[in-house]
This record gives C-alpha cells, sequence and structure tokens, in this order.
C-alpha cells in the first residue's frame, strides 16, 4: 500500500514511472516493517544472576592472576614486599582510625549542640506556655 501525502503527489507528478515506483516500494517495505513482530529479547529482561556470577568469577580471577603476576615480577624480594605491604596497612589504619576519632568528636560536638537547642526551646515554650496561662487568667 503505498502512501499518498500532498508533498509525495506533487513531487511524483514530474518523476518517471520508474522512479514512483521505487517510492511505492520504498512505501510497502516501511508498512511490513512497521506490522512485523518484534524478534528477540526485549532491553527491559534484567540481567540473570547467573551472568552476574560468571561476570564476578571472572573479575576474581583475573585479580588473583594479576597479584600473582605482580608478585613474580616485584623488584624487590618476598620479605621486602610483604614489610612494603604492612608498612603500608599500618599507616592506612592509623589514617583511618585518625578519621574516626575526628569524626566522633565532631559528632560529640554536635550532639552537645543539639541537647542545648532542645533545652532552649522547651524553656522558651514553657515560659510561652506561662505566659498564655497568665493572659487566660487576665482574661486577655
Amino acid at each position: 500500500m503505498a502512501r499518498t501525502t500532498e508533498f509525495s503527489s506533487v513531487r511524483s507528478a514530474g518523476t518517471s514511472p520508474r522512479a514512483r515506483q521505487a517510492d511505492a516500494d520504498a512505501d510497502a517495505s516501511l508498512d511490513s516493517v512497521a506490522s512485523a513482530k518484534p524478534r528477540g529479547k526485549s532491553y527491559s529482561n534484567s540481567m540473570e544472576m547467573k551472568h552476574a556470577a560468571i561476570f564476578g568469577a571472572g573479575i576474581a580471577l583475573g585479580a588473583l592472576i594479576g597479584a600473582g603476576a605482580a608478585l613474580l615480577f616485584a623488584p624487590q624480594s618476598g620479605e621486602e614486599t610483604r614489610d612494603l605491604i604492612s608498612d603500608r596497612a599500618r599507616g592506612f589504619g592509623s589514617r583511618i582510625g585518625d578519621r574516626i576519632d575526628d569524626a566522633r568528636g565532631d559528632l560529640g560536638w554536635y550532639m552537645k549542640r543539639g541537647r542545648r537547642k532542645m533545652r532552649r526551646g522547651a524553656e522558651r515554650g514553657r515560659w510561652a506556655g506561662q505566659d498564655l496561662a497568665d493572659r487566660v487568667r487576665k482574661g486577655w
């Protein structure tokens, strides 16, 4: 079924029958594509756990092979490498400990500040309640 529009009817008036036939064939092929059933799986399907497990196993295996190659081709001996790793791990642990202590101190400060604000708010609320009670007793 060829589509006819104002544009195509004006344009095809000056073209050869062969060109008009090519246009009609193109329109027919577009119609068949639009009505065809979709094939394959939808992109909205989630990845299966099996594929995720295989991918994770590949990452782990690659990491192990890379670590082994790094130890084999390291410029220092195994003992020096172990010392270097342990020194870096201790340094990392101490930096993490310092950051945790800083966070704990900051959290304590914020808690004190929050308690102080709550106390002040409660006190101001009590005062407002007393003022309202006094106004009610006096009859506004």
